[in-house]
């Protein structure tokens, strides 16, 4: 081969080795603009009986352009009967895919990796696998989870060796509105102090903090107790303005190192009941004729939260007045927030015909088995005008008697 031709050879070589190479750049570009990651901040966890599992979970959009990545849990076979999703930080929403765009602060999601244990399961280590692919599914990561359950006799012995805790009134019955104090003793019962850190598993909605026994203004989360003492703490419970009649546990929770201890508590709500009545005027005041009776409408409701059973009328009259409800019984008043709408309930109100014109006072009163309602109605009574023009045609024949007698006197 002549020099000339090797020249143009090598030139040939050389053009298409860049060529080929500034594909292969091509081809990695595209492959590094998309990417995710996975990314929880627990991976091998230990749990006891009974409770359930929280992990913060992580996806980053890595890429340069926006990513929709699906999300799914796989169990190990022997786990397939736990209860596991993946759901939203606070509102505990359950997602299964994520949409990321690639700038921050929209690149990532923070989630809950939320797994609850069956009653009976065994004790022992249970695998899972969160996996993550890209819509296209051109991408996949995965990352294994471990959650090992402590067996329940383990549990219980090792605690019950250092720490106790009693209540003298664990369930306390409250209407709705009113907080809930529970008194608990915590005993050391080891040779040496401990510093025990507690906190609270209240129901949704509820308020609830841990105080001294003597100091309820004081808020705390540890206390340290010597060798063999014990502490009494007041535990207040406030439930939602809204809340439902029903029974509600409260789980106080002491720790010391990597042992706890539980106790449950129950809070009882029995509801508010609030009977409210009213005209259908509003007025607390009305007429009538004597010898007639009067009907007026009277709503009543219930703004409790709980309903109000077996509600019957009565009423205090002046006396030989004839007062009557229709119905007058009702059986069961539900809250207001409930039903939306008021009783119905007519009051008729007859007075005797020989009543002397006047205001009068009838009281009427709605009663039932947790409350009461009553109001004062002002009745004026008139007479009929019947009665009127009786006493208008005696007049006029007194007065004609009056005229001929003076007639008969005069010719005298």
């Amino acid at each position: 081969m002549s020099g000339r031709a090797k020249v143009i050879f090598l030139s040939f070589f050389t053009i298409v080795a860049l060529v080929g190479s500034g594909s292969f750049i091509t081809i990695h570009a595209a492959q590094v603009q998309r990417g995710f990651s996975l990314f929880p901040k627990y991976t091998n966890v230990v749990v006891g009986k009974g409770e359930e599992v929280n992990l913060d979970l992580k996806v980053i959009n890595t890429g340069k352009k926006e990513e929709e990545v699906l999300l799914s849990i796989i169990p190990e076979k022997k786990a397939h009967n736990w209860k596991v999703s993946i759901e939203t930080e606070w509102d505990k929403i359950g997602v299964r895919s994520v949409y990321l765009f690639p700038e921050k602060p929209d690149n990532s999601a923070n989630l809950k990796f939320h797994a609850i244990p069956p009653a009976k399961a065994p004790g022992g280590e249970y695998r899972f696998v969160i996996k993550g692919t890209t819509r296209d599914g051109k991408i996949q990561h995965s990352v294994g989870i471990k959650i090992f359950l402590k067996k329940e006799k383990e549990i219980s012995k090792a605690i019950s060796q250092k720490i106790s805790l009693t209540s003298k009134y664990p369930s306390i019955e409250n209407p709705a509105g009113k907080d809930f104090k529970f008194e608990v003793e915590v005993k050391n019962n080891t040779d040496k102090a401990l510093v025990l850190n507690f906190g609270v598993k209240p129901p949704y909605g509820w308020r609830v903090y841990c105080s001294p026994r003597w100091e309820e203004e004081k808020k705390i989360s540890a206390i340290k107790i010597h060798a063999k003492g014990s502490e009494n703490l007041l535990i207040t419970a406030t439930p939602p303005i809204n809340v439902s009649k029903g029974k509600y546990p409260i789980v106080f929770v002491v720790k010391s190192g990597k042992e706890e201890k539980t106790l449950e508590l129950k809070a009882i709500v029995t509801g508010t009941y609030k009977l409210v009545m009213k005209t259908e005027t509003g007025r607390l005041n009305t007429d009538t004729v004597a010898g007639k009776e009067k009907h007026l409408t009277v709503y009543l409701w219930n703004e409790g939260s709980a309903p109000v059973e077996n509600v019957s009328f009565f009423s205090d009259k002046p006396n030989k007045w004839e007062v009557t409800f229709k119905p007058d019984k009702i059986s069961s008043i539900l809250p207001f927030q409930q039903v939306g709408k008021p009783e119905k309930v007519d009051v008729g109100i007859k007075v005797p015909l020989r009543t002397l014109p006047g205001d009068y006072m009838v009281t009427l009163t709605a009663a039932g088995k947790q409350d009461q309602k009553q109001i004062d109605l002002r009745v004026t009574v008139k007479t009929s005008t019947t009665w009127g023009w009786v006493g208008v045609g005696i007049v006029a024949i007194v007065i004609v008697s009056l005229i001929l007698i003076f007639v008969r006197l005069g010719r005298r």
